[in-house]
Formats: structure tokens, C-alpha cells, sequence
């Protein structure tokens, strides 16, 4: 995207994100259901979950819909930090994340 390559036109480039994050939603609620966790209810799962929605948004405006190359760009790196986030609370099942090991 960034360097205009002539791939993004191609259609599996297209489709595959929302594939992606069709996956990404349905693991969630798969997740939350067989570990008898439910979002709203567990704190570390709401925040996940948020953090969820928040990727996938910076991932829609990252991937074509922000409208100069520099608002994409940042949305690029936000979402890699929303995504380093929901790794870290997945590994600590605490809301705050990678946060929790200093602040706790």
C-alpha cells in the first residue's frame, strides 16, 4: 500500500482481510464460549475484545480507506500496537496487558 504495488488490485488482496478478520472474530466467540469467558463479564476478555474491534478499524483505514499515505501509515503502526496489546493481555489475562507485570 504504501509503495502503490500493482498486487493491490489483485482480488484476493481484497478479500483476504475480511477473511482474516472474519476468523480473527469467530476464534473470539469459539474462544469465549469453550473457555466459559465471556466478554463484559471477565475484564481481560472485554479489553480484548476492544482491542479486537480497534485493530480491525485501524486495519480498514490502514489498508485503503485513510485517505494520504502518512494517515495510513500511522494507522499501519497503531494497529501493530493494538495487536502487540492483545497479545500481551492474552498472555496475561489481565486487562492492563504487558503493563500489569510493572504495575500490579
Amino acid at each position: 500500500m504504501l509503495l502503490d504495488h500493482p498486487l493491490l488490485a489483485h482480488r484476493i488482496v481484497k478479500v483476504a482481510p475480511h477473511i482474516i478478520d472474519s476468523a480473527l472474530l469467530g476464534s473470539a466467540i469459539y474462544l469465549a464460549i469453550n473457555i466459559n469467558q465471556y466478554p463484559f463479564i471477565d475484564n481481560w476478555l472485554t479489553a480484548k475484545l476492544i482491542a479486537l474491534f480497534v485493530y480491525i478499524g485501524l486495519g480498514i483505514i490502514a489498508l485503503g480507506r485513510g485517505k494520504t499515505k502518512r494517515i495510513r501509515l500511522v494507522a499501519l503502526v497503531l494497529a501493530v500496537l493494538t495487536f502487540v496489546y492483545i497479545v500481551s493481555i492474552a498472555s496475561t489475562h489481565n486487562p492492563r496487558g504487558i503493563l500489569s507485570v510493572w504495575i500490579d
